[in-house]
């Protein structure tokens, strides 16, 4: 019996345990949406923009360890959600974009929206193919999954002429393909196992994949008594007050934190590529350090960095062997080792708090959620210095998650905050942004409103693209421009105006009253943050940068 292509489409989705998708809609694919009437195998959230849309199935990638899914219709659909899809490549997260394309006769034609795909997405997507042929799609779609969570997870893209959709076809849905996970080779397990036994100052560096092996890797640092260090984004991999906890490798640690990468003689890298800012500067591996890199793309392994001992391996697989080994007592040094490391990341996560004209030090806000948030809290984040103080000070547990953005990207926060809180109602959900990032994507508020969602969102608010006025004043210092002065709404009635809860911190005194306000309510809440723009990042202020001039 023949049905139309959409309906395999979404019967294969299904198969594949997707039951949720996020779009705007758009006509290009409305062949979908009616697939839906009759049968509503997958709930569809409807946001308010593309960018909005992909960043929440990329934070619901995150929270399921599954691939994301987001619909999106042809050319300005298409573009606004790549820069979701360029996070979740650089980031390494599976995602599937169902793009929609214009019908088969037009194709090659400068149709209205007619985008080659290929083309547009070819630098930014681990595959991008079109379904011209109707009895193809479940072949497709099945393979889109399969490759999006193969090697290095990443984005897919799936293109969808508006006629295909509408075919019939006598074509059967698809179950999942195998996703190949490679396992541990025993003669890498026994090298690494004796260079972290016999090292005398070992670290390990937790990447992204080990967020699906928590206890694996607490069980392996106790073992070897080996010092962890998470990659950008993913501090919530180990617990903060651990003693083997050494802070997290991402934009500008300490310079106490760099220095325990830095000087340590065995670096392990665990289920990551270790590009961008995790490797500071690519000075990780340094010249002195014998380098261990575990990966499960072998193309990964010794593209970016010299190279000792690359191990292909899925990281869960890896932690689980090494956790099995015997392992000898540490040598005699180790504990001071050890000890160094975590109280190079205690000086900055205690660094004192400071006093200015302007607004609050963030660094209250951060401590006063750090202390209340319940061990299954989910932190989302955008990107801003204002994020500095969360990455250092904020003492992540490791049943709690965090999600943000590997790229930096603005715009993240607030979709990433209205994903987790549809995936996990029962938790509270805390979501950082800055007032730039918040007017780039806060109007998903609506979708929060839409959807019975209800992260609590933190708005620091200084006025400023805070990040930029940084790097003005580091590279010509007292010559900031006034294009990054922002004009902001009251982020408080702005909440109210969306039908959300509007609250503010204007001082120090306000922080933990506000805080247990907003865990109490039940329903989107908006925290306006007046910090201080002179208190720039966690530990710089802004004077001392302009006396470099």
């Amino acid at each position: 019996m023949s049905q139309t292509a959409a309906k395999v489409l979404v019967e294969t989705m299904r198969r594949h345990g997707v039951d949720r998708a996020f779009c705007v809609p758009g006509e290009s694919y409305l062949a979908v949406m009616d697939a839906l009437v009759d049968d509503p195998v997958l709930e569809i959230v409807s946001c308010r923009h593309e960018g909005g849309a992909g960043f929440m199935a990329v934070a619901d990638a995150k929270c399921t360890g599954r691939p994301g899914v987001v619909f999106a219709s042809r050319g300005p659909g298409a573009t606004n959600a790549s820069v979701a899809i360029h996070s979740a490549h650089q980031g390494g997260v599976p995602l599937v974009v169902m793009l929609g394309q214009v019908g088969t006769r037009s194709i090659g034609k400068t149709h209205t929206q007619e985008m080659d795909f290929t083309k547009t997405f070819g630098d930014m997507a681990k595959r991008v193919e079109q379904v011209n042929d109707p009895n193809r799609i479940a072949e497709i779609v099945a393979r889109a999954f399969q490759v999006a969570q193969s090697g290095t997870p990443g984005p897919v893209i799936v293109a969808l002429p508006t006629d295909v959709l509408e075919a019939q076809t006598n074509a059967k849905p698809l179950d999942p393909l195998p996703v190949a996970r490679p396992g541990a080779a025993e003669a890498d397990v026994t090298a690494v196992a004796e260079l972290l036994a016999n090292a005398e100052r070992p670290v390990l560096i937790a990447g992204e994949h080990t967020g699906r092996a928590k206890d694996l890797l607490a069980q392996v640092a106790e073992a070897y008594q080996v010092p962890v260090m998470p990659v950008y984004e993913h501090q919530d991999v180990f617990d903060h007050d651990h003693p083997l906890y050494a802070g997290e490798l991402g934009v500008r640690p300490p310079m106490d934190v760099r220095r325990t990468a830095w000087d340590a003689d065995v670096v392990v890298a665990i289920g990551t590529r270790l590009t961008g800012a995790p490797n500071l500067a690519y000075t990780i591996p340094g010249e002195n350090q014998t380098f261990v890199h575990v990966h499960p793309n072998p193309e990964e392994l010794g593209l970016r960095h010299r190279t000792d001992r690359a191990v292909v391996a899925d990281a869960p697989a890896f932690l689980q062997a090494l956790s099995t080994r015997n392992v000898p007592p540490p040598p005699a040094g180790r504990a001071a080792w050890t000890k160094r490391a975590h109280d190079a990341y205690l000086g900055g996560a205690n660094f004192p708090t400071r006093e200015a004209d302007d607004g609050i030090d963030f660094a209250h806000v951060v401590d006063g959620l750090s202390r209340l948030a319940p061990p299954d809290a989910i932190v989302t984040t955008d990107a801003g210095n204002f994020m500095s103080w969360l990455h250092q000070r904020f003492r992540f547990r490791r049943t709690q998650l965090l999600l943000g953005s590997e790229i930096g990207a603005m715009g993240m926060g607030i979709p990433a905050g209205v994903a987790a809180s549809l995936r996990f109602p029962d938790r509270q959900v805390f979501s950082f942004c800055g007032d730039g990032g918040a007017l780039m994507t806060g109007s998903e508020l609506a979708t929060a409103m839409l959807t019975g969602a209800k992260p609590r969102i933190i708005v620091s608010n200084n006025q400023h693209y805070g990040t930029i006025r940084f790097h003005q004043e580091n590279h010509f210092p007292a010559r900031a421009h006034a294009v990054t002065t922002l004009r902001n709404p009251d982020f408080a009635a702005y909440a109210a105006a969306f039908g959300a809860k509007g609250l503010r911190i204007l001082d120090e005194s306000d922080v933990e009253p506000v805080l247990r306000e907003a865990m109490a309510y039940d329903g989107p809440v908006v925290i306006e943050v007046k910090t201080s723009l002179e208190l720039n990042t966690s530990q710089a202020r802004l004077s001392e940068l302009q006396a470099k001039a």
